[in-house]
């Protein structure tokens, strides 16, 4: 599997957005009420919770089916995380030091945009990285 990625480095690259994805789409999927609280988003954020977690879980078992099989052509899968972590990035943190985190019971963190720039970094890495060293991932 490692070097179907291109080595270790690029594996722990592409693993760690998986797990992140995984984690957090179990959260919104899974533990739907526990997240709802945590973030102070009330009950009437259920279906948009249900909705993200959709999309954060797919990502997560897309990456890690590529790491069991190969990353090698997924660029466009690679491409679009890196978009979605950008912009996850912009509107995480506009909304968390926005209006938007002064609503009595929402629980604004850091984590709004300290995720979304982490998962930036490695998309960044995957996409550059391994173009820099011809892998075509």
């Amino acid at each position: 599997m490692t070097d179907a990625s291109g080595g270790i480095t690029n594996f722990i690259a592409i693993l760690i957005p998986a797990l992140m994805g995984v984690f957090y789409g179990f959260r919104c999927l899974f533990q739907t009420e526990g997240f709802i609280e945590q973030y102070g988003l009330g009950a009437a954020s259920e279906f948009m919770v249900k909705l993200s977690g959709t999309y954060t879980m797919t990502q997560g078992v897309v990456y890690i089916l590529l790491l069991i099989t190969s990353p090698a052509g997924a660029w466009s899968v690679f491409a679009f995380g890196t978009i979605q972590a950008a912009l996850f990035l912009i509107y995480g943190y506009t909304t968390v030091k926005g209006k938007w985190a002064q609503v009595d019971g929402v629980k604004a963190t850091a984590e709004g945009y300290i995720v979304p720039a982490i998962l930036l970094i490695f998309h960044l890495y995957i996409k550059v990285v391994p173009h820099l060293m011809h892998l075509h991932l």
